[in-house]
């Protein structure tokens, strides 16, 4: 079994790692990053000076928390915590400029890659084969075919593995799922899920990876819709046997898609609507993500936004390059889930109490929760509550509402075969075009 403070090195070092530094100088007593990768000298340097400041700085709040806490057992408490993140500021951070060197040189526990969603299989596959539990940020892959290279590599080896999508740890969303898993609502005929988030072109940076094949390998369905689709297929818990889509760049001048619409069916005989855009301008009646299920027996809708506690709704789950080392770790997702019955008003109190089956589950999913959640599990041997088929399953439903529409939008059933050119990469929308003007 691992021992905490575990040994962790991540790979890549871009924008989104700023993000980390702040998540892992919160998580000092559980992990100590020791080595980070990165083909940018630079970029490697940069991160591994951040951290050592960022740990710093924690161990900094912890003492003056310490110095002003007159709880006897908090203030002990506090210098604990004050000594841990001292003890991983002195921790000599090695750098390199390939994960494979990272991996070959230095004695890790566990990776985090926070690499373009273009390079992210390699590292997982050569991280499992090492033997290193792996955290990745999402999406899982751009093709089926490398998430299930995937799933291979952290089957054979049994690593801990996790594709970063923290909505689907909030209260309300973990609660949702107890909702449907429960069979209290029936049969479930109709599941519909929404992703309405706005996107300028201004987003899509010249020379940037965002709305780029090669980059990004899918956008509004794939990259953004992660956030509530992933979460809503785990949900919903059947798989999808058939999609029919739209899907393109409507208004924004980029390679893949602004928008896709799809109509789906599940192997549970349930019908699907899935709306992914990135072309919905904020407005207080709308929320930016939702998911709607009707059974039989009752009613489920969810609203989830993206939150900053205490600074209320944010479209934005980015933290930005001018986030500091301090602040982005409590930015997480908050889900509000209300349940109605016409034929049995009690069984709206039973689906209000499955809650009480979570009472760890945090309102705000923050961004440090995750992480923290994937520790755990390794430190205890224990697996990640959302299996691995889920962000895969999402992966395959983006490839196959691309097919659907480069087909003319006729159906296309799920499973995609191996032979099939949306099950690799090599399949992708063809027009790339916005709306004649």
């Amino acid at each position: 079994m691992a021992q905490a403070p575990l040994r962790v090195g991540i790979v890549g070092c871009g924008g989104i790692s700023s993000m980390y530094t702040d998540i892992y100088a919160g998580l000092h007593q559980l992990a100590h990053v020791v080595a980070v990768a990165d083909l940018s000298p630079v970029l490697a340097t940069n991160r591994a000076k951040a951290l050592i400041t960022a740990y710093k700085a924690e161990a900094a709040i912890e003492r003056a928390r310490a110095a002003s806490e007159p709880n006897s057992e908090e203030r002990v408490a506090a210098q604990t915590r004050a000594q841990s993140a001292e003890i991983a500021s002195t921790v000599t951070i090695q750098e390199f400029s390939h994960h494979r060197d990272l991996l070959a040189h230095m004695d890790v526990d566990a990776i985090v890659v926070l690499t373009a969603p273009s390079v992210r299989k390699e590292p997982t596959i050569d991280g499992a084969t090492a033997g290193c539990h792996v955290f990745i940020q999402g999406p899982m892959a751009q093709s089926v075919a490398e998430a299930d290279e995937m799933i291979d590599a952290v089957t054979a080896s049994g690593i801990n593995f996790h594709s970063q999508v923290g909505s689907r740890y909030s209260r309300g969303m973990l609660h949702a799922q107890r909702a449907v898993a429960s069979g209290l609502m029936g049969q479930i005929a109709l599941a519909r899920v929404d992703l309405n988030l706005f996107r300028p072109q201004q987003y899509f940076r010249p020379g940037h990876w965002h709305g780029t094949w090669e980059g990004e390998g899918g956008t509004a369905v794939f990259h953004h819709g992660r956030y509530i689709i992933d979460p809503f297929l785990f949900v919903v818990g059947s798989p999808i046997v058939q999609v029919t889509s739209y899907s393109g760049a409507m208004l924004r001048d980029i390679e893949t898609d602004d928008l896709t619409l799809s109509l789906v069916e599940f192997a549970n005989g349930a019908r699907g609507v899935i709306q992914a855009s990135l072309l919905h301008h904020e407005n207080p009646m709308a929320p930016t993500y939702r998911i709607e299920l009707m059974g039989s027996e009752a009613s489920l809708v969810l609203h989830q936004e993206y939150v900053k506690p205490g600074t209320g709704r944010s479209q934005s789950s980015d933290p930005g390059p001018s986030s500091s080392a301090l602040g982005s770790r409590d930015r997480g997702w908050e889900a509000q889930v209300g349940f109605g019955s016409d034929h049995d008003p009690s069984l709206v109190d039973r689906l209000k109490a499955l809650a009480e089956d979570i009472p760890d589950a945090p309102i705000n999913a923050s961004e440090i929760h995750q992480s923290r959640l994937w520790l755990q599990s390794i430190i205890t041997e224990k697996p990640m509550p959302v299996p691995i088929e889920v962000p895969r399953n999402h992966v395959e439903l983006v490839r196959a509402s691309y097919k659907s529409q480069e087909a003319g939008g006729i159906p296309v059933a799920l499973p995609l075969t191996s032979d099939d050119p949306f099950y690799g990469f090599q399949g992708r929308l063809t027009h790339g075009k916005r709306i004649p003007t």
